[in-house]
């Protein structure tokens, strides 16, 4: 089993990685233009998934219609699989909270906590039962999706803490940030699963 730390040594001891993802992170901060970004991602992992190449793409060789094309596909998948859950344990966190009149304080919080957890792990899943077959509709194929990221959140627990913990502390620069983690995750998850 590859380990977190010879990935990131793969992606961040090669030259040239620091203004791609400066430009990504900048489209990210940028609504509609954050769908370039999201595709270079989407395409990053079909590029490290099909042709074995890690390094990240250069921008000005990218196809426009194809990363808008990715973009839109990627956002639907982080709205399905980290918007929902997200959504979904905010609201059982207000509801905890409200009817125990705000006596059980920040425990109330665990089911946003615990969506936030398992999100990224869904996403991940989701993103490699695409780009598999290259077939968008086995992203949404709940059973498989949710089988992969259980079997995967043990050898991916800390990467996606060390994910939120970054993304959150370095909330005002959020887009580099998500940027940086998303390309460390996606590269991380397929070397996992190149080594099954």
């Amino acid at each position: 089993m590859p380990s977190l730390e010879a990935v990131c040594g793969r992606l961040f001891g090669r030259p040239g990685w620091i203004p791609k993802v400066l430009w990504g992170g900048a489209l990210c901060f940028i609504p509609i233009l954050n769908l370039f970004a999201f595709g270079y991602l989407l395409e990053y992992g079909r590029r490290v998934r099909h042709s074995n190449q890690w390094d990240l793409p250069e921008w000005r060789e990218q196809d426009v219609p194809t990363l808008l094309v990715s973009g839109i596909r990627f956002l639907l998948l982080l709205l399905a699989f980290v918007g929902i859950p997200l959504l979904a344990g905010w609201l059982l966190s207000l509801l905890l909270l409200g009817l125990s009149f705000g006596m059980l304080g920040i425990i109330a919080y665990f089911p946003l906590a615990a969506a936030g957890f398992s999100a990224p792990f869904l996403f991940l899943a989701s993103l490699h039962a695409y780009l598999e077959d290259d077939i968008f509709a086995n992203s949404f194929q709940i059973q498989r999706v949710y089988r992969s990221a259980l079997a995967y959140w043990p050898k991916l627990g800390l990467p996606v803490i060390a994910f939120w913990g970054i993304f959150l502390l370095a909330l005002p620069l959020y887009g580099i940030s998500f940027f940086l983690g998303v390309w460390v995750l996606i590269a991380y998850s397929t070397a996992l699963q190149f080594a099954k």
